[in-house]
Formats: C-alpha cells, sequence, structure tokens
C-alpha cells in the first residue's frame, strides 16, 4: 500500500476494487508519472464504504475504479459503495465490454466514467481531469440541482416560467445554469431570449451519450448574454427518433455535475421522455393555471407520481396568471389538489406577451410584480443547497421509479 507522506502530493486517491492484477498494474503504470495522483491499493468487492473513506482519507479526490465484468455483482458493489461513501468519493467503472447496456449500467449503479479495459492511458488521463474540473466553481464533489417545469395542460406557460427561472439563477445569485429544451420538437426556449436556432438539440446529445463529456456539451450550446446557457429543441416539425429513457436520464446526470442548476423546459404529459426527466429531478415544478382543465391534470399527474413513489415533498406547485380576482381561487385550488402553492406568478398578460413577441425577457432590473415573484422562486431555490454529492449520485434516490421502459 502507498503511503505519500507530502500533503501537497496527495491530489487523488485511487482504489481498485476486484480489479483483475494485470488492469491494476497497467492503471498504476499509467498514473506513476503523474503528480500527486497515486494508486493506494487494491480490495475485493467486500470492501465496505467505511473501509474505502479510511484508505483514501488522505485525498483530496478519490476514486474507486470498480471491475464490472461480473454483472449484477458488480452493479451491487457500485450501489453499496455509492450509498455509503461520503461525497468525496468518485466511482468508475472498468470493463471490455463497451455496449451501451453496460454503460448504462454502470452510470445508474453511481459511476460517473467508464473505463474501456485494456485501459488507453489518454482515457484513463481524461477521467482524472474530469474530476478536478467539475470541483471548479463548487465544493468538491457537489452536485446541481435538476429541476423540471412541466405544465399540467398546453399553454400554461412552463416555457417563459422556465427561461425566466433560470435568467433569475444567474442574475440575483451568480448561479451556472443550463436551460434544457426538452419538448421533442419546436420547442419555444430560444425563441423566447431571441437565440438563434442551434443546428444540434437535446435530443441529439442524448442520443451522443457514449462520447459524451465537457468538450462536446460546448459544441452542442447556446448562450444568451445573461451567462445562462441553452440546450435547444429539435428544429424539425416532427418529434425526435425514439430516444432510451435511460439515456435521457444518464445524460441529465452528467450536466448536473457541470452546472449548479440544470432547468428542464418540459412538455406537458407523462410522456416516456418526461418521466425519464423526472426522475432525475432534484424537485418537479407543475404549472397550473386558474382554471378546472389545469387543475384536473395537476391531480392526476401527482397521483400518478407519486403511487410510482416519486417523493411528493418534492412536487411544488406553481400558479401562473394569479389574480384575486379569478373566480377559481387560490385556496380552491389548494383544497383540489391536496397540497400548498409554492409559488405564485402575476397575471400580467400585456407584459408577457410583448416579451414574447419581442423574443425579449423581461428586463433584470424591473421592478414589476411579475419580475418579483420569478426572483422569489429563485431565491426559494437557491435557499435549498443541493447537498454535497459526488459525480453521478443524481440517480440514488429515484433510481426505481416508474419501473423499467
Amino acid at each position: 500500500m502507498i503511503q505519500p507522506s507530502r500533503a501537497a502530493d496527495l491530489r487523488i486517491g485511487i482504489l481498485c476494487v476486484d480489479l483483475d492484477p494485470t488492469s491494476r498494474d497497467n492503471l498504476e503504470a499509467m498514473v506513476a508519472q503523474v503528480p500527486g495522483v497515486h494508486v493506494v491499493d487494491s480490495v475485493d468487492r467486500l470492501v465496505t464504504p467505511r473501509e474505502v473513506t479510511r484508505m483514501l482519507e488522505q485525498f483530496q479526490h478519490r476514486v474507486c475504479v470498480i471491475d464490472f465484468e461480473e454483472g449484477e455483482e458488480s452493479y451491487r458493489t457500485a450501489r453499496k459503495l455509492r450509498t455509503g461513501c461520503d461525497a468525496t468519493v468518485t466511482l468508475f467503472a472498468a470493463s471490455s465490454d463497451s455496449r451501451s447496456e453496460q454503460i448504462i449500467t454502470a452510470m445508474r449503479a453511481g459511476c460517473s466514467e467508464f473505463l474501456l479495459k485494456p485501459f488507453q492511458a489518454e482515457q484513463v488521463l481524461d477521467a482524472l481531469a474530469h474530476i478536478e474540473s467539475w470541483s471548479q466553481g463548487k465544493a468538491p464533489g457537489q452536485k446541481g440541482r435538476v429541476v423540471t417545469v412541466m405544465g399540467s395542460k398546453g399553454g400554461a406557460g412552463a416555457t417563459f416560467l422556465a427561461v425566466h427561472l433560470g435568467l433569475s439563477l444567474v442574475h440575483r445569485h451568480h448561479k451556472t445554469c443550463l436551460l434544457v429544451d426538452q419538448h421533442p420538437a419546436l420547442g419555444e426556449v430560444a425563441l423566447s431570449l431571441g437565440l438563434g436556432r442551434h443546428q444540434y438539440s437535446f435530443y441529439e446529445l442524448v442520443h451522443n451519450m457514449d462520447r459524451l463529456d465537457a468538450e462536446l456539451l460546448q459544441g452542442f450550446l447556446l448562450q444568451h448574454s445573461s451567462g445562462l446557457h441553452v440546450l435547444d429543441a429539435p428544429q424539425t416539425i416532427e418529434s425526435f427518433r425514439s430516444t432510451p429513457p435511460d439515456a435521457i436520464e444518464h445524460t441529465l446526470a452528467f450536466l448536473a455535475e457541470n452546472y449548479h442548476y440544470v432547468i428542464v423546459d418540459s412538455p406537458p404529459g407523462l410522456s416516456e421522455d418526461t418521466c425519464a426527466a423526472i426522475r432525475q429531478s432534484d424537485r418537479l415544478a407543475i404549472v397550473v393555471t386558474p382554471e378546472l382543465p389545469a387543475i384536473h391534470n395537476a391531480i392526476r399527474a401527482i397521483e400518478y407520481l407519486t403511487s410510482l413513489h416519486y417523493p411528493g415533498e418534492n412536487i411544488d406547485i406553481v400558479l401562473n396568471r394569479y389574480s384575486r380576482k379569478s373566480k377559481l381561487d387560490e385556496h380552491e385550488i389548494e383544497s383540489s389538489l391536496r397540497q400548498s402553492i409554492a409559488v405564485r406568478i402575476p397575471n400580467n398578460y400585456a407584459q408577457i406577451v410583448g416579451a414574447i413577441n419581442a423574443g425579449l425577457p423581461i428586463d433584470r432590473n424591473d421592478k414589476s410584480e411579475l419580475a418579483a415573484a420569478f426572483n422569489a422562486w429563485a431565491d426559494r431555490l437557491a435557499g435549498e443547497e443541493p447537498e454535497v454529492a459526488s459525480p453521478s449520485a443524481a440517480p440514488r434516490k429515484l433510481l426505481s421509479l416508474f419501473g423499467s421502459r
């Protein structure tokens, strides 16, 4: 077992879990010339989270490279360590099987990188570099929040709300924020921000999951002058070709490691794609308007999600077009939903339509009630700072929601 002597050298510690001797020797040779990176020891799959933490406690960044050749046993080992280890421990999967099913299994188990055996030095060093890049601008190992905004019906205004929530998080709280337009065709996020359309969409990024990294992501982004980043929707009239829900989950988990907040503008209805985003979300905002069809749909959505064990406390009701003069008042809405309204967005039709038609968001210095409502929503989210979590920890509590798809 290597025992580094100087704190300055203790940057990344690597523990090999059930890794075959040849792969372990190759790994050790590859990192031997990298200052501050050490292969500490090899252990079998019976290692406990407490033992992992103790063996790597001297290091700033801690990595377990888990051999994934044993199928279900490998999955269980990774889940045990992901659940039991603290936020500073990152899991890498290693396997000679590079099929997408194997990669998805590893990611769902909590691994943030997939190393193909026999190891290639460039791949290993890139994976280690990601660990430190993830921590820039955030505490070590911290995971960003994924927030899905979904209208209870078409025309509820979810896109406009998602755009301005993202802008408020950037302007008011100086957070890195990515807005994902998850509409399968003709989304309106880029239009609302006055941005040109991108030739590549969120769904094309999902379909490139097998080579997803920070460099690839940069080629898919639209960047607003505010600092808000956008992943556009497909520009075609026809919906994007079939997308595996697991791939959407993995992509959102990756994005959450690169931003403080990922806001997903999701179409209404609980399609497989929308459910995949919800599974990966720390919070779900259901946008309702003060009208019976919207309330009816929200009730059914909440019943469905909670029956499949999505935590009810993670669901926020956002009342759009709120007015004290509405025939269906807020108390009746709360009584019907059996849930309090978390956010109220006042009804200011003229201001909203003007902003949409101009392709410009509401001025951040605007003193209106509408702007104040978005700021209050952002304040609410920013007051619930992300728990410290390792890269790829996002799926841990929602892994089995909605069953296999």
